[in-house]
């Protein structure tokens, strides 16, 4: 096995441990500038870099419950990790995981958890992730190296009496029974920002920090606070799509923000606890000068236009890939054309996986400090996974990690995408969950290779598609395409029909289930604008917001009426 090399120092100083600290709280401890100039050299070596990241982690976890059953302490290569450790899911830890909850010890990881990660899942069931000390760090080192690139991305950020407006998610939902934090992937993430960041953040920590407010006195204040501040220069968030309909938000209430803004208050139409309502108000000031401007400029425009109320908002770091893309493309014709988009990284509850180091590229470097990854190819015909150095540019996987919190061949059943691969060094993007996906008869049809159709008719037709989703008429054999377009330009049964003979001509199984009649031929359903955002509205979840609802793109029901324009089905008009 040939194994790069890699420079002394860096070896030394991370991978041959000193004072039995694991490489977490090694790189923890490093200087910003030593830690990012670590991080590229890291990477430049995937392969001994994955196996000293593996070792560490087994080492840590070799006289827990899990550890001594599969022999941790005797593995050393990667391959005796892969033929003793079967690949596993949630499902085959969940047990486990509610004695974590109860405060048990030694079981995955050494000690007890010190924290759970609240997760709806796939499935929309909640569920909880074990974080151990040493992947709290992992997350942390993650999100610290991810706004250290985005600063030198987007140095304006830094700039004297500039602000930025994070939209997150409480870092501390409530405890467990035995008195565990219970926090969310997005809050944490704020809470690790470093604290130069920190203090850019218009929102007062108060509200950052508070708990059991409703999502609408959260997006009012959100926005009170984001529009009084003239020199807002950016937007941090993980779904963009809740930084649009803020911006909505902000138009229809106008008259009601104004006023605050003027008298230094907070609408008593705004519900919120009294001891939250005096914190936050105590803090307020009368800002006449800067509501007149706001009025001026909604009086000329006729709406509160981005560009004129934050004249040097120039920063948007989101999510970009996946679904989250089309948002992106709709947001950015709302914002002026100089604004940088950077993606905010791939992660989950399970864990934070890359570090994206390009402006307006949703793909970034894998997090091999933190996690033990391996990729399984799509379409693979057994469970013989591939390494990071071994990933093809160009190729899907679904990705399966190890990491210091107790997850072992853990698959995410995210699948991700290669999208560059040079001298071993993988850049990877999320694009869908592995269920996304239709089974019919012998095909299997995955959602990137649907909408990989809908873009190409789109160009062709001179289209551009806000949102679509899409069903499995199981009763009628037949797909039911629902499209949400840009322009009320679009001819809904030349567009069905370019869309099948696409559709046909990519995958040879749905051609010819269509031949034999055994598929009919699709339908599509256009629909009404503003069917997107109504959608993640009623589909928030109790508890949660629109930062962290993501639509369903396969779905089980129709819509209802009053949300179609035009329903286009073969031999129609």
């Amino acid at each position: 096995m040939t194994i790069d090399r890699m420079p002394e120092e860096i070896s030394s100083d991370i991978f041959e441990a000193s004072e039995g600290k694991s490489i977490p709280e090694l790189l923890k401890e490093m200087p910003n500038e030593k830690l990012v100039k670590s991080f590229y050299l890291i990477e430049n070596s995937p392969e001994v870099t994955q196996l000293r990241v593996l070792q560490d982690i087994l080492k840590s976890a070799e006289n827990t419950e899990f550890g001594r059953k599969m022999g941790f302490a005797e593995i050393k290569t990667v391959d005796a990790f892969t033929k003793r450790v079967p690949i596993s899911d949630y499902s085959q830890v969940a047990a486990e995981i509610d004695r974590l909850k109860d405060g048990a010890a030694d079981i995955f990881f050494d000690g007890s958890a010190a924290s759970f990660i609240a997760t709806s899942g796939s499935t929309g069931i909640p569920k909880l992730l074990p974080e151990s000390k040493n992947g709290e760090l992992v997350k942390g080192l993650v999100s610290q190296i991810r706004a250290i690139l985005l600063l030198m991305l987007a140095p304006e950020v830094m700039a004297p009496g500039k602000k930025v407006l994070a939209i997150a998610n409480p870092s501390e939902y409530g405890k467990t029974e035995a008195g565990i934090p219970i926090g969310s992937a997005s809050g944490q993430a704020a809470k690790d920002m470093p604290i130069e960041m920190l203090k850019k953040m218009v929102l007062p920590p108060e509200m950052m920090m508070a708990k059991e407010v409703s999502n609408e006195a959260t997006d009012y204040l959100t926005i009170r606070y984001a529009l009084e501040e003239k020199n807002l220069v950016g937007v941090v968030c993980s779904n963009i799509a809740h930084f649009n309909i803020l911006l909505k938000k902000m138009n229809e209430a106008a008259t009601d923000l104004l006023e605050d803004i003027s008298k230094g208050q907070i609408s008593s139409k705004i519900c919120l606890d009294a001891s939250l309502r005096e914190k936050l108000e105590s803090k307020l000031q009368p800002n006449p000068d800067r509501a007149d401007e706001l009025k001026t400029i909604l009086a000329k425009n006729k709406c509160l236009d981005v560009a004129k109320i934050w004249p040097e908002f120039s920063v948007v770091s989101c999510w970009m890939s996946s679904s989250a893309a089309k948002i992106v493309a709709d947001v950015k014709k709302v914002l002026p054309e100089t604004v940088k988009f950077l993606e905010w990284g791939y992660g989950a509850s399970e864990g934070k996986f890359n570090i994206p180091d390009k402006a307006q590229d949703p793909a970034g470097l894998l997090a091999l400090f933190g996690y033990f990854f391996e990729f399984l190819p799509v379409g693979t015909a057994d469970n013989q996974t591939v390494l990071a150095h071994q990933l093809k540019k160009g190729c899907y996987y679904e990705l399966i990690i190890t990491s210091y919190s107790g997850l072992y061949r853990y698959n995410m059943k995210d699948i991700v995408y290669v999208t560059d691969m040079i001298k071993q060094i993988p850049r990877v993007v999320f694009v869908c969950k592995e269920s996304e996906r239709l089974d019919i008869e012998n095909l299997k049809l995955m959602i990137y290779e649907i909408e990989g159709s809908i873009q190409r008719v789109s160009v062709q037709q001179n289209l551009e598609i806000r949102f679509f989703q899409l069903l499995l008429d199981a009763n009628q054999r037949k797909l039911v395409f629902m499209l949400e377009p840009c322009s009320e330009t679009l001819d809904g049964e030349l567009f069905r029909s370019a869309l099948d003979k696409s559709l046909m001509a990519d995958n040879r199984d749905y051609q010819k289930l269509r031949n034999d009649n055994i598929l009919a031929a699709p339908e599509l359903l256009v629909m009404q604008d503003g069917y997107r955002d109504s959608l993640f509205t009623r589909s928030i979840m109790p508890g949660k917001n629109v930062n962290q609802t993501k639509l369903k793109t396969i779905v089980k029901e129709y819509p209802e009426k009053s949300s179609i324009i035009h329903w286009a089905k073969e031999g129609e008009k």
